[in-house]
């Protein structure tokens, strides 16, 4: 019996998430991909499949508006939270936990507007001590949204001058959340940046500029570890 049971819940339009998760993820662990696209698309009877962690992707889509799936999504969020199931959301899936723990007024268009590139982000010192890294990371952003309030008890991992929660972690409510996209290494975060370029260009974005930059530690390996070590208590 392989050691986790991962869920994958891939929000992403052209469905390029789940492969990039996939491959951050040890091969002695078994894990199960969900599109999402409609109410329709989540796995039926998931509360007893057993899974142990669940990762909610990223994707193009604003959390500032009602998608077809929204309203299940957030009832599973809600249900695996109490199940003590842990759970870990990236940009928008960091977006959606947002919603579905704290509430609509929790998520927004982020006010200092489109993040994009390599970006600085700075650890707290607890953060520094509990995930491994430096005070100050470099890591792949590409957000237009973002959350302003946390589940109560929430602990604040990593912020920086745009967007004040980049990564926290709640252990009551058992999830780990990332502004930033940790699957992203150098090799495919600018092969994403080069295949969208013309999009880039057209948000007045200097993709040279932001190809020149490159992470400074390895987010996959720290991040991805760090929550699949998370203990799984069902109740």
């Amino acid at each position: 019996m392989k050691s986790h049971k991962i869920l994958i819940l891939d929000y992403s339009i052209d469905q390029f998430e789940s492969p990039l998760i996939e491959s951050c993820i040890s091969s002695d662990m078994e894990t199960h991909v969900f599109h999402i696209e409609t109410e329709e698309s989540f796995p039926k009877d998931w509360e007893e499949m057993n899974f142990t962690h669940i990762i909610h992707t990223g994707s193009t889509l604003s959390i500032n508006e009602v998608s077809p799936f929204t309203e299940k999504a957030v009832a599973l969020i809600q249900k695996a939270s109490q199940l003590k199931i842990w759970q870990m959301g990236i940009c928008y899936g960091h977006q959606l936990i947002a919603l579905a723990l704290v509430g609509q007024h929790a998520v927004r268009p982020a006010s200092k507007g489109f993040e994009v590139g390599w970006e600085k982000v700075y650890f707290l010192d607890s953060a520094v001590g509990l995930l491994e890294v430096k005070g100050e990371e470099d890591v792949w952003q590409h957000h237009f949204d973002e959350v302003v309030e946390l589940p109560i008890w929430s602990e604040l991992l990593a912020t920086n001058g745009h967007t004040h929660i980049q990564a926290y972690i709640n252990y009551e409510s058992c999830v780990l959340g990332t502004q930033f996209h940790p699957e992203f290494d150098l090799e495919k975060g600018n092969a994403f940046f080069r295949k969208d370029r013309m999009n880039l260009v057209n948000l007045g974005v200097d993709v040279d500029e932001i190809l020149r930059g490159e992470p400074t530690f390895d987010s996959k390996s720290v991040f991805f570890n760090f929550f699949l070590k998370q203990e799984y208590i069902r109740r």
